[in-house]
């Protein structure tokens, strides 16, 4: 890294852009991880880490503990050559991620075909793998329903399948299919929607994203490479919290004037300008334990062709 610190290459007026936010340190590594480093599949020095990490108000020791919670975790893996510590995505933490991506770099809404899937899990399911798949399943941002039946409109069934897979739970679960019926209103289930998703929460934080980000277009042309990699991190990580936390459902079950709209495009705007600098601020910056970071890869281009 260069002498000066990567939080003195941040101007306070792409700073305050953070103002009022906590960023937890497992939060922040693992949205870099997931943004830039898991395309390239490589291990980046921990001293890169922490540099990175500083403009977000995170401490070395915290970045230290984090990346190596993230390990027991099975997120990361750890290399060691010589005196320096390498951390990469574990296949588990790439799975993890790779799901999350398939949802993020998705600017548009998805198309419904009025078909919901349903899970069911087993009555004699054990409490542990009833827990892992309540949590994998959440975070695919399926709506609980009861304590063993899970839904979503849309369902990306290749991560579904990789989920039960690693869970070892395909003989345990039912997955079925199920359409509503035209003899029956649907106000119930917009309700139903509203309360299983909590949507009243979803669009407040979708509104704060906007207020937050909104200024940042008129900052894209006069921004440093740093700057740039700080936008980015900074508005993929905010976008990633709210966005995993958003049903995604379809426009026909969505409130009118859903906020959801406008923070897409917004974040689409925004990371179609950062991506170039930020690019060219990382690999002039990391080091991995095979050389320097790869040039930007082909999956990260074709995130803004995906619209």
């Amino acid at each position: 890294m260069p002498d000066a610190k990567l939080e003195a290459q941040i101007s306070p007026r792409v700073a305050r852009l953070r103002r009022g936010l906590v960023m937890r340190s497992n939060s922040v590594l693992i949205t870099i991880y997931g943004d830039a480093i898991a395309p390239r599949k490589q291990s980046v020095w921990l001293g890169n880490l922490i540099d990175l990490a500083e403009p977000f108000g995170l401490s070395s020791r915290l970045v230290r503990t984090s990346a190596f919670r993230l390990t027991a975790d099975d997120w990361f893996t750890a290399t060691r050559i010589g005196r320096r510590s390498y951390y990469g995505l574990s296949d588990i933490g790439l799975q993890r991620v790779r799901h999350a991506d398939r949802r993020i770099y998705e600017f548009s809404l998805p198309t419904w075909d009025g078909r919901w899937t349903l899970v069911l899990l087993e009555n004699g399911m054990r409490a542990s793998m009833r827990q892992h798949l309540k949590r994998e399943l959440l975070w695919e941002s399926f709506g609980q329903l009861s304590p063993g039946i899970f839904a979503h409109p849309h369902v990306d069934h290749q991560s579904l399948q990789e989920i039960l897979r690693a869970a070892k739970a395909e003989d345990r679960v039912a997955v079925l299919s199920a359409q509503s019926l035209d003899d029956y209103g649907r106000k119930p289930l917009q309700a139903l929607m509203h309360d299983t998703f909590k949507l009243a929460k979803v669009e407040q934080a979708w509104q704060q994203f906007i207020a937050r980000f909104a200024p940042a277009e008129a900052l894209l042309e006069s921004l440093t490479q740093a700057e740039a990699f700080f936008l980015r991190t900074l508005l993929i990580h905010e976008y990633r919290r709210v966005l995993l936390r958003d049903p995604n459902l379809p426009a026909a079950l969505l409130p009118v004037d859903w906020p959801g709209l406008r923070a897409r495009e917004l974040c689409e705007l925004l990371y179609r300008g950062l991506l170039a600098g930020s690019e060219q601020f990382l690999c002039a910056q990391l080091e991995t334990t095979d050389g320097p970071l790869i040039r930007t890869p082909k999956e990260i281009s074709r995130r803004l062709s995906r619209t």
